[in-house]
């Protein structure tokens, strides 16, 4: 380094922290996200407990009873996803918080959950039209076709390792035929192609070594 430079701060090669925010100020700063009208920001999910959870999975017609369908197939949807649940929910006139990252065990490759206040502290029914589970899985199933030609989208993709095996078994377990049946046909093929021509290669093999003598 030459005599008489300044030495460089190495922090100011980094780019600068957004400010930070002040919590007095009503106007929040462009650069926070903007989040879905049911998302709450909240540490503190204790107010929440008592609240019941809708899962898209309760009302998918492509999945099963044991696959944990709720809702008879006559009235299930497919694919239905969480933040159209909520937003039947609202329309309700209940109470409901969307949380995007929850998962049901049992389906993995759509994600979210809607908690809903179907009753007050008082163990008394939140809407009196409403006045128990059965009864809003049944309303949510009736509604979900409506929403979803209001809001047309294709299902979440399926990324998960163990979303995909339970798929596989359902495929092997049931009769439909699907993208396993058809690998496994494919692959079924393929093996005795592959034998055949293992054996008509090995007896012609056989047959050279027997002109040779």
């Amino acid at each position: 380094m030459p005599r008489g430079s300044k030495k460089q701060n190495p922090l100011n090669l980094f780019p600068k922290s957004p400010p930070m925010m002040n919590l007095d100020s009503d106007d929040p700063p462009d650069y926070l996200p903007e989040l879905s009208k049911f998302s709450k920001v909240t540490s503190d999910d204790s107010a929440y407990k008592s609240w019941i959870c809708l899962y898209p999975v309760y009302f998918d017609s492509t999945k099963s009873v044991q696959r944990g369908r709720r809702v008879i197939k006559d009235i299930a949807s497919p694919h239905p996803l969480a933040k159209d649940i909520a937003e039947i929910v609202k329309n309700i006139g209940i109470n409901c918080l969307y949380e995007p990252h929850k998962r049901h065990p049992g389906d993995w490759e759509n994600p979210g959950r809607v908690r809903v206040q179907l009753f007050n502290e008082d163990k008394t029914p939140f809407r009196s039209e409403v006045p128990t589970r059965k009864e809003l899985f049944k309303r949510v199933a009736l509604l979900l076709p409506e929403i979803q030609k209001i809001n047309p989208q294709q299902f979440p993709p399926n990324h998960s390792p163990a979303a995909s095996s339970g798929l596989l078994k359902d495929g092997k377990g049931s009769g439909d035929i699907g993208s396993s049946s058809t690998s496994a046909t494919l692959a079924a093929g393929g093996q005795s192609t592959s034998s055949a021509g293992g054996l008509s290669s090995s007896s012609s093999k056989k047959k050279g070594r027997k002109g040779r003598k």
